[in-house]
């Protein structure tokens, strides 16, 4: 093996040691929203929640942080870790959690099927 493999192997991914608030805005940055307006809306989440999550007052629940992650369409990694950096994770073991990742996995970013498919499989929507 070379060094440079070697190096690439080992190496301590940079997603994985960023903190919550600095990996979520390099995910806005790196899907392309130019304004915080744009992903709160498409989030379907207030402007008064947002600031208070982009600002560190509140700790966005389960719900908020899968809303941002459809918003952002983000690949099953980024939403893993975007997830873990807040402290929750999609368990196998759950159905709910199941249903949002073969969302996810298929790349199907209508929140507002998802919502209808929670609901039909009688968990709560996820949209007002």
């Amino acid at each position: 093996m070379e060094l440079e493999e070697f190096i690439k192997k080992h190496q301590v991914n940079k997603e994985k040691t960023k903190e919550f608030l600095p990996y979520l805005f390099e995910l806005i940055e790196k899907h392309g929203f130019k304004k915080d307006s744009e992903v709160y809306s498409k989030a379907n989440i207030s402007r008064q929640s947002w600031s208070q999550i982009i600002s560190g007052q509140v700790k966005p629940s389960l719900t908020t942080l899968i809303k941002i992650v459809f918003a952002l369409q983000l690949e099953n990694h980024e939403c893993k870790y975007l997830l873990k950096k807040a402290g929750f994770t999609l368990a196998s073991s759950s159905e709910y959690a199941l249903i949002i990742r073969y969302f996810i996995e298929t790349k199907n970013y209508d929140i507002y099927k998802l919502s209808d498919c929670l609901e039909e499989h009688g968990f709560e929507g996820i949209v007002d």
